[in-house]
C-alpha cells in the first residue's frame, strides 16, 4: 500500500459537523468539533508512524491553515512541501497502521478488536514489553479510540497510564522551559488528554477520583496551573457548591 495522500484535508463547517478524507467525522457528546478532528489526525498519524500535513478549511471562521501533527500527537507548523515529482517508497502496511485504517473506515469496533490484541500480544513479548516505544504508540492509538467511542473510562485509565509511563522513563519534567524536551511534550500530550476524560465521566465517578487527577496534573505537568488543571478544579468547585446548596 501506498503512503497516505501528501495532505489531509479536513473541512470543518459548523460546531458539531467536520469531514476529514471526504468522511464524516463523529463529534461524540461534551467534546468540541476541534477535539474530535484532532484525535482523528493524532491516530492517522500514529497508525502510519509519521508526521502527516494537514490543511484545514474552517467554514466557521474563514479560515484556512496547514499544521503538522506528529506520531506522539503534537503539532507544529507546516513545513516545506517536498517536490511532488519525487517517487514515494511503498511499504506494507503496519500492524498500527492496520488499526488506522480500520478506523478511518469508520469500523472502529474492529480497530478496538486488532489494538487490544495487538496490546496484550506485545506486553507479554519479552523483547518488547508495555513499555516499549512500539507498544506505546499503539496504547495512545488505542486510548484515542476510547475517546472516540466515548468510552471515557478507558480513555481516562489509558491516558493516565502513559503519561505515569513517560515520567517513570524519563523523569519528571523540568519547570524551567519544559518544551526544550520531547519527553515533556509526550507528558503534557497524555496528561491533559487524561483531563479531558475525566471531565466526560459521571460526576460521581469523577469526584471519587478528583485527587487523583490533580496528583496527576501536578506531579506530572509539573504544575497544577495548567488549562487542564484549571479545567478540572473548576468542575470540582461547581460540584462542592452543589453539594453546599442540597445540605
Amino acid at each position: 500500500m501506498t503512503n497516505p495522500d501528501p495532505v489531509v484535508p479536513v473541512l470543518i463547517t459548523n460546531d458539531t459537523t467536520a469531514v476529514i478524507h471526504g468522511e464524516p467525522v463523529s463529534v461524540p457528546p461534551g467534546v468540541t468539533v476541534d477535539q474530535a478532528v484532532m484525535s482523528y489526525l493524532q491516530l492517522e498519524a500514529a497508525g502510519v508512524g509519521a508526521t502527516i500535513t494537514v490543511h484545514i478549511d474552517d467554514r466557521r471562521h474563514a479560515v484556512n491553515a496547514s499544521l503538522l501533527v506528529n506520531p506522539d500527537g503534537t503539532t507544529g507548523p507546516q513545513e516545506p512541501a517536498p517536490d511532488s515529482r519525487t517517487p514515494k517508497p511503498t511499504r506494507e502496511l503496519s500492524p498500527l497502521a492496520s488499526v488506522r485504517a480500520l478506523a478511518v473506515a469508520g469500523d472502529l469496533n474492529a480497530a478496538i478488536t486488532r489494538a487490544d490484541t495487538l496490546l496484550r500480544k506485545w506486553s507479554a513479548d519479552p523483547s518488547l514489553g508495555p513499555q516499549h516505544p512500539t507498544t506505546l504508540e499503539m496504547a495512545q492509538a488505542r486510548a484515542e479510540l476510547a475517546s472516540i467511542t466515548q468510552d471515557y473510562p478507558y480513555a481516562y485509565a489509558a491516558w493516565s497510564w502513559l503519561a505515569a509511563t513517560w515520567h517513570e522513563k524519563t523523569g519528571r519534567c523540568p519547570r524551567t522551559h519544559p518544551h526544550d524536551h520531547e519527553h515533556c511534550r509526550h507528558i503534557a500530550m497524555t496528561t491533559s488528554k487524561a483531563a479531558t476524560a475525566w471531565m466526560q465521566l459521571p460526576t460521581q465517578v469523577a469526584m471519587q477520583r478528583s485527587h487523583e487527577i490533580l496528583e496527576l496534573i501536578e506531579n506530572l505537568a509539573g504544575s497544577d496551573k495548567t488549562p487542564a488543571g484549571k479545567a478540572v478544579r473548576d468542575r470540582i468547585a461547581k460540584w462542592k457548591t452543589l453539594q453546599g446548596e442540597h445540605q
